[in-house]
């Protein structure tokens, strides 16, 4: 149930990050969540897309470094304290979370070694957790 996401290596400069998402734009490719952590010299881009094949390219042929990884995708309600009920329920599974980051429709992307531990610890206590083809 993992969705594919992109991470995207971006040189540290006004404008490079407006330039990779226009490539994107170019090609009609949907971005549909993002985060971006950066440090002195380049930043790396995480994108959840549409359409991941064609970002793929686009972005490679661009001139780009892409590689992409399988995260979790849960929806959560929009509800105060939700997100810090989601992250002790993860801290007392004992698992580790490499990155985490909200995405549109009140999703929440997480990171882990064991996905598929994680899919079933959120499905189990009645989240939703989406797959590739409910991100279109």
């Amino acid at each position: 149930m993992s969705i594919p996401q992109l991470s995207v290596f971006v040189e540290n400069k006004p404008g490079h990050l407006a330039d990779t998402l226009a490539t994107l734009a170019r090609g009609n490719v949907n971005v549909l969540s993002f985060t971006i952590a950066d440090t002195i010299d380049y930043g790396i881009l995480r994108l959840v897309v549409d359409q991941v094949d064609k970002a793929k390219e686009l972005l490679g042929a661009g001139g780009y470094a892409v590689v992409e990884h399988p995260v979790v995708c849960a929806l959560l309600p929009n509800e105060p304290g939700v997100l810090a009920a989601v992250a002790r329920l993860v801290a007392e599974s004992g698992l580790d979370i490499e990155y985490i980051y909200l995405g549109t429709h009140d999703s929440l992307l997480l990171k882990t070694e064991e996905l598929e531990r994680l899919e079933g610890l959120l499905v189990e206590h009645g989240f939703r957790v989406l797959g590739p083809g409910d991100l279109s």
